[in-house]
């Protein structure tokens, strides 16, 4: 918390940025490693959105400022993969490398080795066990706002949330339709991927970019999206008929 509050403005002047990086601090061990929050805890401390929490911490990564750490510290409180929150490690020193996983005794992202973190696999006899704070989350006060129980209890809450639920967010200019759920759901609707043209997506996207306060899925949207063209092609099915019969009036020297 104090390296983070001790950035200098200039280094790193995006105020929600900051606003996350001071509280992903409170979560790491003193050396600084082992902090994940989920993205919904970091959205209550900073009163930002979840997908503005996520954009921030993927700009702090490419920064230098923090890096993906060791994510075998996350499995031994969340058995579920899919649940894990990422585990990031601060970078005290802005753009340096986290050190290699073989030096740490965990092999990438899943691994685990008994010498991790300072664990001696063949202690002395007498030898006292080498401290893990960063395992278990200890430190002070300063350092850690929430002891370890409430962090547990918070993952588990929200591991009993319906995951749909989680990922609801409002529609951004940059969205991409996952060609999966959109092709299931057009074909639910009685349409293929050939309704969906760069010009109808767009339609849909600015409708719904400019009413931030509607929120759904990932597949929520995709639903909407298929309704969306559906009802764009009925339309065009209905102009496309009344120039039909305007044409044949034409032909038949009745003004219409």
């Amino acid at each position: 918390m104090t390296w983070a509050m001790g950035i200098p403005k200039a280094a790193l002047d995006n105020p929600a940025a900051r606003h996350v990086l001071l509280c992903l601090a409170n979560y790491a061990g003193v050396d600084g490693r082992g902090a994940f929050p989920s993205a919904a805890t970091l959205s209550e401390d900073t009163g930002l959105s979840e997908r503005t929490v996520r954009l921030k911490l993927d700009e702090l990564e490419k920064a230098g400022w923090i890096a993906e750490g060791n994510q075998a510290i996350a499995a031994a409180y969340i058995d579920r993969r899919d649940r894990r929150p990422v585990v990031y490690d601060l970078q005290f020193k802005r753009g340096a490398n986290a050190a290699p996983r073989k030096e740490r005794g965990a092999d990438n992202r899943t691994g685990c080795s008994s010498q991790q973190n300072g664990v001696q696999e063949n202690a002395e006899r007498g030898a006292a066990a080498a401290p893990n704070p960063s395992l278990n989350h200890q430190g002070t006060e300063e350092q850690q706002p929430r002891d370890v129980s409430g962090v547990i209890e918070e993952q588990d809450r929200q591991a009993l949330e319906s995951q749909d639920d989680l990922q609801r967010f409002a529609m951004f200019a940059e969205w991409d339709p996952p060609t999966g759920l959109v092709k299931t759901q057009l074909t639910l609707a009685g349409l293929t991927l050939e309704a969906l043209t760069e010009e109808s997506l767009k339609s849909f996207l600015g409708y719904y970019v400019a009413k931030p306060k509607v929120r759904d899925s990932g597949g929520g949207w995709c639903f909407r999206l298929a309704k969306w063209l559906k009802s764009e092609k009925a339309k065009s099915a209905v102009e496309a008929e009344q120039d039909e019969t305007q044409s044949d009036w034409a032909v038949k020297g009745v003004r219409v």
